[in-house]
């Protein structure tokens, strides 16, 4: 046990590193006195010796850095982000206690809580069942990992109704007024999309490599977990004469832009996203009389059924 120094550029910082019951611990050298670094070592000691005194349990906020940790490098940020706001949502209404002692019936009031908050924001329950997902995919994840002879507490509870409406389609006119005072690169962006029907993500994985003569490659993932697959589609009018680069088309955005939801929360219009502009594009589709086939090719689904059920949601 002790405590030690380190001169970084940003200055002196002091750690931790010893070894209790037979096994080996430390710290990043991130605390500002040796005081700060000593209570943090007796800490971690105190855990340490709390797991000792409990063999085979699993804290649930160590499960919790686990299985974030897996997500972060495996899956999307945006996935990371909503299992990490579930997740805290758990620990901080049982608190970090082991979790074989989590009940259902704690995880359901969890549910609930949050379904009542959603609802009360005008909001539907899909994000309450994507809760139910998270939940079920965490114990799993430890009952798998430490080969815990225990029932998932989430088995058994049954997702949320949601009443699914008619997806609303903006019109010429909606689009022409979001883009009013938007700069070009945001007009290119929202004419790129509603000429494709591209999935948002899609049109920010562009690269000037994947513009063809007369077709562009769009990249998506069929699942959470998946790798990207490659889809074919004709070049749309918006990359006339465009200059392909190596980089990254839409470089200016890392994540999901929000200037469109924005704009159209300032203008008081029917809400929209940069989804419906997606609809859209499938509705004229339809129109045309396109086959169910080639509809399905363009939007990049991964089979017919799933068009089906997509034509339906927008009135065709």
């Amino acid at each position: 046990m002790g405590q030690y120094s380190r001169k970084l550029k940003r200055g002196v910082r002091w750690y931790y590193s010893g070894q209790y019951l037979g096994q080996k611990y430390f710290s990043r050298a991130i605390y500002l006195t040796k005081q700060e670094a000593k209570r943090a070592e007796r800490e971690t000691i105190a855990e340490m010796d709390q797991k000792a005194r409990q063999p085979g349990e699993v804290l649930l906020k160590d499960l919790i850095e686990e299985r974030l940790d897996i997500i972060l490098h495996k899956k999307s940020k945006v996935y990371y982000r909503e299992n990490r706001l579930y997740m805290k949502k758990l620990l901080d209404a049982v608190g970090n206690i082991p979790i074989q002692d989590i009940t259902r019936q704690q995880i359901h009031k969890v549910l609930i809580d949050y379904s009542k908050d959603l609802r009360k924001r005008g909001k539907t329950d899909h994000k309450a069942n994507a809760m139910i997902r998270c939940f079920k995919a965490l114990f799993n994840y430890g009952i798998s990992l430490y080969e815990l002879n225990m029932k998932n507490p989430v088995k058994g509870i049954q997702f949320f109704s949601v009443d699914i409406n008619l997806k609303y389609i903006p019109t010429d006119e909606d689009i022409l007024a979001v883009k009013e005072g938007l700069t070009e690169e945001q007009k290119f962006l929202i004419d790129f999309c509603q000429q494709t029907g591209c999935r948002i993500n899609e049109a920010l994985r562009l690269k000037g490599s994947d513009i063809g003569d007369n077709y562009i490659v769009l990249y998506t993932r069929k699942a959470r977990n998946s790798n990207l697959t490659p889809r074919k589609i004709p070049k749309p009018p918006c990359l006339a004469g465009y200059k392909p680069k190596k980089e990254r088309v839409f470089s200016e955005w890392s994540n999901v832009p929000r200037f469109l939801e924005k704009r159209v929360k300032k203008l008081d219009m029917k809400y929209w996203t940069w989804h419906n502009l997606r609809h859209k594009y499938a509705s004229e589709l339809s129109k045309r009389n396109v086959p169910l086939f080639e509809i399905m090719n363009l939007l990049g689904h991964s089979n017919m059924k799933t068009t089906q059920i997509y034509l339906q949601l927008i009135g065709f």
